[in-house]
């Protein structure tokens, strides 16, 4: 760790690479690159991807209003972060990998809690994903 101070004199620390100008604010972008097989070898399962595939529709997206995709009693089998401000992914078994809504510290908070104890305890969830492709609300039974 490498410890400076600021104007006030507070010493501040920071992970080793990096600098006090990229603690900045805005959200991690990276993903993860685990893929299938890697996947497959480190938890001995492979994943599965859906059966069914969504009807075939003459509409796009926006003329359908889609909003919210709510997905029951799925389980998340994976998670995923990186040394980013609130930036962390988990997997859905069956539908991949999703990001956790990275808004709010607190409700990011709450959802990687939530997500992590689902994973720990193999419990199933209810989760609503967005149109952008994260998830916004867990409720872990």
């Amino acid at each position: 760790m490498t410890s400076t101070n600021d104007s006030a004199g507070t010493p501040t620390m920071y992970p080793p690479a990096v600098s006090g100008e990229e603690q900045g604010g805005s959200a991690g972008t990276s993903t993860p690159t685990v893929s299938d097989t890697e996947f497959a070898a480190m938890t001995g399962e492979a994943m599965t991807a859906p059966t069914l595939r969504p009807p075939v529709s003459t509409e796009t997206a926006s003329e359908q209003g889609v909003t919210a995709t709510w997905r029951n009693g799925v389980r998340i089998d994976a998670l995923w972060s990186i040394d980013e401000t609130r930036n962390a992914f988990v997997n859905v078994a069956g539908v991949g990998w999703r990001k956790i809504y990275n808004g709010r510290d607190g409700a990011y908070q709450a959802l990687v809690t939530l997500a992590s104890q689902a994973r720990q305890t193999n419990r199933p969830v209810n989760l609503r994903e967005e149109a952008d492709g994260m998830i916004y609300e867990i409720y872990l039974w």
